[in-house]
């Protein structure tokens, strides 16, 4: 039942992912505002965060369906369905993996938006470009990576040995 939820929410998350997006601005909007000068300002239904606002470098992100780590998180619910169809750890342990790792993905997705928009901020269109194309999808990598790695280690570390009767195991 639980890895049809996992499916099923993969799936809600790529029906859903305009609102996901627009979240994601929301969240946005924060950070942003601790890493550029000036008033920071959403639209919610364009998933935009403006951020400059009352400066001469005023600028604006849209949160892309290939910008938001929803497209990053569905890949691993389907990973983590597919560990609970194997029975090869608990449902415990494939949920907070997969959780955990989902959650990485968010925030260094967070990260990546504040580093664009402080290298937009500090070099305009080019800084832009360099965070976007380069460090961005560097940080992205390293955000998979992480996030990975942390079901893995979650979710298929090994059992504790099985309590023995009589040097028999139970």
């Amino acid at each position: 039942m639980l890895a049809a939820a996992l499916f099923f929410t993969s799936g809600a998350l790529f029906a859903f992912n305009g609102w996901f997006r627009s979240v994601e601005a929301a969240m946005g909007e924060y950070v942003l505002g601790l890493v550029t000068t000036g008033t920071t300002a959403l639209n919610w239904d364009q998933a935009v965060t403006f951020f400059g606002l009352g400066t001469q470098h005023a600028m604006g992100l849209r949160i892309t369906a290939g910008c938001s780590s929803a497209m990053l998180i569905i890949p691993l619910l389907l990973v983590g369905a597919g560990f609970m169809l194997s029975r090869r750890s608990t449902v415990t342990r494939i949920l907070a993996g997969t959780a955990i790792g989902a959650a990485l993905l968010v925030v260094t997705n967070q990260l990546r938006f504040g580093l664009i928009a402080w290298f937009s901020q500090e070099w305009g269109y080019e800084g832009f470009g360099w965070a976007h194309t380069v460090v961005g999808s560097l940080l992205s990598l390293v955000g998979v990576a992480l996030s990975v790695t942390v079901l893995l280690l979650v979710a298929m570390r090994h059992r504790e040995p099985q309590a023995q009767l009589n040097g028999v195991p139970r």
